[in-house]
This record gives C-alpha cells, structure tokens and sequence, in this order.
C-alpha cells in the first residue's frame, strides 16, 4: 500500500520567507521570557502604587469597579494581539499587523502613532520613579530636600531618576536579548509572588467589608469619578504589543509542532 510520507512543518526560516521576510534575529526566548517582556512593559504591581491615588482621588474606593472593567475590555485587546502575533510572527508588530491587514500607508500611520505613544508612556513611567523611590529611602532624593512631584526639587530630582532608569533599561537591551529576558524573567516572578502576597493581605487583614467599594467619596459625580479613575486601570493593563514585538526572537512563537532538527 502507497502511503504518502507526512511533510514536515516548515521552519521559523521559511514561514518568514513566505512574508517576503528574510530571517535576521536569533529566536532565544523562550515564551515565559517573551510574556515576562510584555508584563514588565508597564509594570502591573509597580504602577498600581504609582497611580492608585489618583484614582482613589476621584472616585473613591468605587474606584476597584473600574479595574473588572477595564480588565475585559483590554483582555479582547490582548487576545487580538496573541492572534496576530502567532499569524505574522515578525518584527514591528503594530506596523507589521496594520499593513498586512490593511495598506502600507495604513501601517505607516499607525507605527508612528505607536513610537510616538510608546515615547510618551515611557516617559511617564520613568518620571513616577519620584512617587515611590523618594519614599522608601530618602537617599533616592538626590536634589533638593522635599520630594513631592509637584515641587521644583520634587520634579528635578523625578528627572534625573527618569533619565537613570532610561539609561540602565537601554543599556540592558543593547547588551543582549538574552541578558533582558533574564532580567525580565526574575523580575515579573518577583512581581507576581509579591502581588500575591500583597493579596492575601489584603484578604486577611481588611478593616472593611465590601459594601465600601460603592462608596465613590471622591471628587465630582459618581460615574465622572469613576470613568476619570478608569484612567489609572487602563494605563496599567496595557504592553500587549510588547510580547508580540519579540515574537520573531521567540522561539516557535505561532504554536506549530517544529520541524526535527
């Protein structure tokens, strides 16, 4: 009996050359590296700290509706991504996606606005170091003596923690992919062990019942409160893109059986 031999999957090589795409970055992460990348892009636990006052400012402890909310609407976001990622594993993710599903001049734009946005946020990240560093050692002040942000000495001394966490991020990333995702790995398990942590806390030493989270207690009307402190969920929920910018430094980023080496 003819059997017909099974061919094997194509490689990372040739599902690139099937784009046009010639194959130019080492894929050496693996994905616990590559969601860790994405993870720490805006850091969960780090920007909750960083942002939850002013959310709590405007709508009170109401303010814990905004983050279920805001959590499924980001979670289709990121499994839109996940599916882009695995279909165009390559580099320049939201350029790529934007110009394989639509135009080039399409994809243009919509890099742009991404480096644009990503100049920005990043910006702001770096610059909140002031709200959290200043507090848990006075010698993280390295100008003035009063560390409120809204201060001269506050925002100079934001500036230059800003500019030192630019400086060591890019400088990792430069070294070495391999060097990053290690950084990045140890990092976001940190991360998810303290969040946990944090939790349980919270659950085991709560001095109020749940019926608290319906009180807004915060500035303006319950709903403007309420949708001014989605700002703070929204801002935190994001770096999907992120993960799917090293999909083509992932090793079998699509899922696919690979093919015997």
């Amino acid at each position: 009996m003819d059997v017909t031999a099974t061919p094997p999957p194509p490689t990372d090589e040739a599902s690139l050359r099937t784009f046009g795409y010639r194959q130019e970055l080492h894929r050496s992460m693996g994905r616990y590296a590559s969601f860790a990348a994405g993870f720490s892009f805006i850091s969960v636990l780090t920007t909750v700290f960083q942002f939850f006052a002013i959310g709590y400012s405007f709508g009170g402890a109401a303010f814990f509706w905004t983050w279920p909310v805001v959590l499924a609407g980001q979670l289709l976001v990121a499994l839109c991504f996940a599916e882009l990622a695995a279909r165009y594993p390559i580099s320049g993710s939201i350029y790529q996606w934007s110009t394989r599903l639509s135009t080039p001049a399409f994809g243009w734009f919509a890099g742009w606005i991404m480096i644009l946005g990503q100049i920005v946020v990043i910006a702001a990240a770096a610059l909140a170091l002031q709200v959290v560093l200043p507090s848990i050692w006075p010698g993280f002040q390295l100008v003035g003596g009063d560390p409120a942000p809204t201060t001269a000495t506050g925002a100079a001394n934001a500036a230059i923690l800003g500019l030192i966490l630019l400086a060591l991020t890019t400088a990792v990333n430069v070294i070495d992919n391999r060097v990053l995702a290690r950084v990045n790995s140890i990092g976001v398990t940190t991360e998810i062990i303290g969040a946990v942590l944090i939790i349980v806390l919270l659950f085991t030493h709560a001095e109020n019942g749940p019926g608290v989270t319906f009180s807004t207690g915060g500035q303006g009307g319950a709903i403007g409160a309420l949708l001014v402190g989605s700002f703070t969920a929204a801002y935190v929920l994001i770096g999907f893109d992120s993960a799917g910018e090293l999909s083509e430094e992932t090793r079998n980023p699509g899922g696919s059986p690979r093919a015997p080496s």
